[in-house]
C-alpha cells in the first residue's frame, strides 16, 4: 500500500498512527495483557488530554489505575477516565469540564474548586470525596454512589442526580437550582441554606434530612418521604406537589415560610410542627 510523501496528508496520518503505536507498545509495553505501571500512566496523563485520550482508544482493554496521584490544577477538560480508578486521587482546582468518568472510582478523592461541568459521572464511586465549591453545572450524575461527599457550597445547577446514592452527603449552602434529584436517597443528608429553587425531589427519599434555612422555593416534593426532615426557617413558596398528610412527616416547620392555605392548613392540623 502506497502512502504518499512523507509531507502529504496521508504520510501525516501514518505518523500519527506511528506515534499512537509506538506509545502503546514502548511506552507501554502489554507484559500480561491489561496492567500498566501506574508511573507510566501519571506521566502519560501529564502528558495532555490528547495523548491520554488517543492512548486510551488504541489501549481499551488496559486497566487504568491513578489512585493517590496529585493532578492538581491540570486542564484536563474532556478527558476520558471512563471505569478509572482514582481513588484518593488529588484533582483540586484542575479542569475537568466535559470529562467522562462513567463507572470512575473516586471515592476519598479531593476536588476542592474543581471545574466539572457537563461531565458525566453516571455509576461513579464518588463516595467519601471531598468536592467543596466545585463547578458541577448540567452533570450527568445518574444513579452515581455519593455516600459522606462533600459538596458544601458547591454549584450543582441543572445538574442529574436521579436514583443517586446520597445518604450521609453535604450539601450545605450549596446551589441545586432545577437539578433532578428523582427517586435518589437523600436520607440524612445536609442540605442547609442550600438553594433548591425549583430542584425536583420525585419520589425521593429526604427522610431525617437536614433541610434548615433552604430555599425550596417551586421545588417537586411529589411522593417525596419527608420523615423526620428539619425544614426550620425553610422557604417553601411555591411548593409543587406536597400534600399536607405529606408534609406532616416531616419533623418542624419552625419559623418556616409556606404559601396560604397549604401553611395555614398545616399549622391548624399539625400545631406541633410550628412549636
Amino acid at each position: 500500500m502506497v502512502f504518499g510523501r512523507i509531507g502529504s496528508k496521508p504520510g501525516k496520518l501514518l505518523l500519527r498512527m506511528m506515534s499512537y503505536m509506538a506509545l502503546r507498545f514502548t511506552i507501554f509495553p502489554l507484559t500480561k495483557g491489561i496492567y500498566v505501571a501506574e508511573k507510566e500512566q501519571i506521566r502519560l496523563i501529564r502528558s495532555g488530554v490528547e495523548a491520554w485520550n488517543a492512548w486510551r482508544l488504541v489501549n481499551p482493554s488496559i486497566r487504568v489505575d491513578l489512585s493517590g496521584a496529585d493532578l492538581s490544577g491540570l486542564n484536563l477538560a474532556h478527558v476520558d477516565f471512563n471505569g478509572a480508578n482514582l481513588q484518593d486521587v488529588t484533582l483540586d482546582k484542575a479542569d475537568l469540564s466535559g470529562a467522562m468518568l462513567s463507572g470512575a472510582n473516586l471515592s476519598e478523592a479531593s476536588l476542592v474548586d474543581a471545574n466539572l461541568t457537563e461531565v458525566n459521572l453516571s455509576h461513579a464511586n464518588v463516595s467519601d470525596a471531598d468536592l467543596l465549591q466545585v463547578l458541577l453545572v448540567r452533570a450527568n450524575l445518574t444513579r452515581a454512589h455519593l455516600a459522606k461527599t462533600d459538596f458544601s457550597k458547591a454549584d450543582l445547577r441543572e445538574s442529574i442526580l436521579a436514583e443517586t446514592n446520597l445518604h450521609l452527603a453535604n450539601f450545605s449552602g450549596a446551589n441545586l437550582c432545577n437539578a433532578n434529584l428523582e427517586e435518589s436517597k437523600v436520607r440524612e443528608s445536609c442540605l442547609a441554606q442550600a438553594d433548591l429553587t425549583g430542584a425536583n425531589f420525585s419520589r425521593a427519599d429526604l427522610a431525617q434530612s437536614d433541610m434548615t434555612q433552604s430555599n425550596c422555593t417551586g421545588a417537586n416534593f411529589d411522593h417525596a418521604s419527608l420523615l423526620h426532615a428539619n425544614f426550620r426557617g425553610a422557604n417553601l413558596h411555591g411548593l409543587r406537589n406536597a400534600t399536607t398528610s405529606q408534609l406532616s412527616k416531616a419533623q418542624t416547620f419552625l419559623h418556616a415560610a409556606f404559601d396560604s392555605p397549604i401553611g395555614e392548613q398545616l399549622q391548624n392540623d399539625y400545631p406541633r410542627l410550628f412549636e
